[in-house]
């Protein structure tokens, strides 16, 4: 049976922290699972956790734990609808070396429009020149923060693609769109808006 451990100095390494046993499967699961299907899994569990401090308390161990299903299971949890997680998330994210730029790419193409900022966020923080394709996704997005959110990634990212990208957002209806397109466009451009 798998059940979330932590790992205590000094202590026993198999003894289950009461908190996180509550996560453990009705059913043993094989080892060798796909971590991103383990995630997924654990993802469900703690979706069910109405307590919000509870949940916080869940997720920061299980970001603490070096098992494969951790960062995966940090991307599958962007989709929380509590800002405070996504927070947590996206700082944990950020400093992760393994951070899986492929999965936050990809997240940009799902609902809810608060998962798609957190993902833009975490793409500004790595600036991979690589991921501005991906923004293209979101420059048409209905929702404006996650277009305002395109732009101050976009404006980290640097490189042609998105400059391309930034002048077509500070076209964009919204002024706070408008404004962080014109700022990204004075970050990587040698010319000054006025």
């Amino acid at each position: 049976m798998v059940k979330f451990l932590r790992r205590q100095p000094g202590g026993d390494s198999d003894a289950p922290d009461p908190l996180l046993a509550e996560l453990a499967f009705p059913r043993p699961l094989d080892p060798e699972t796909d971590p991103r299907q383990l995630a997924r899994e654990i993802a469900r569990k703690l979706a069910i956790i109405q307590s919000r401090s509870k949940k916080i308390r869940l997720l920061q161990a299980a970001a603490e734990s070096d098992a494969a299903w951790s960062t995966p299971l940090l991307v599958e949890l962007l989709v929380d609808p509590a800002e405070e997680v996504r927070d947590i998330i996206v700082r944990e994210l950020i400093l992760r070396e393994d951070c899986p730029l492929d999965d936050l790419c990809e997240r940009l193409n799902r609902p809810p429009w608060y998962s798609k900022s957190a993902a833009l966020r975490i793409l500004a923080a790595k600036r991979k020149r690589s991921t501005a394709r991906a923004v293209r996704a979101v420059v048409q997005d209905p929702n404006a923060d996650v277009r305002r959110s395109a732009a101050l990634a976009l404006g980290e990212i640097g490189g042609a693609e998105a400059r391309t990208l930034l002048v077509q957002l500070s076209k964009d209806k919204s002024p706070y769109v408008r404004a962080a397109a014109v700022a990204g466009l004075e970050k990587i451009c040698e010319f000054k808006f006025l």
